[in-house]
């Protein structure tokens, strides 16, 4: 990624709610315009380091023109840095809805 400018439209929108839904987790809401998809859709990425936000995590996203293509991405990764990862594309990461009491 280059460091000059970019158009607003061109990149992700993104907040933090460090308590999340009250239960102390914080929740990472990111928003995807037309235009940072088309900026990213042909390898650039943006990136988010969260622990200037105070969240320990740090995030990397790009584009790919199908679920395969992004797996391959990730997988050389993986593979060029001698890195294990798991693979967890069937599991339901969805976040539940807040319990009232």
């Amino acid at each position: 990624m280059s460091d000059a400018p970019r158009n607003l439209d061109e990149k992700l929108v993104f907040a933090v709610s460090p308590t999340g839904q009250g239960d102390g987790v914080p929740i990472l809401l990111v928003g995807v315009p037309n235009g940072a998809w088309e900026y990213m859709k042909d390898g650039k990425t943006h990136h988010f380091d969260l622990t200037k936000a105070g969240v320990p995590v740090k995030l990397l996203f790009f584009g790919a023109e199908t679920h395969a293509a992004a797996m391959k991405v990730i997988d050389d990764a993986m593979k060029a840095s001698g890195t294990a990862y798991l693979d967890e594309r069937r599991t339901d990461f969805a976040i539940k809805p807040r319990v009232k009491s």
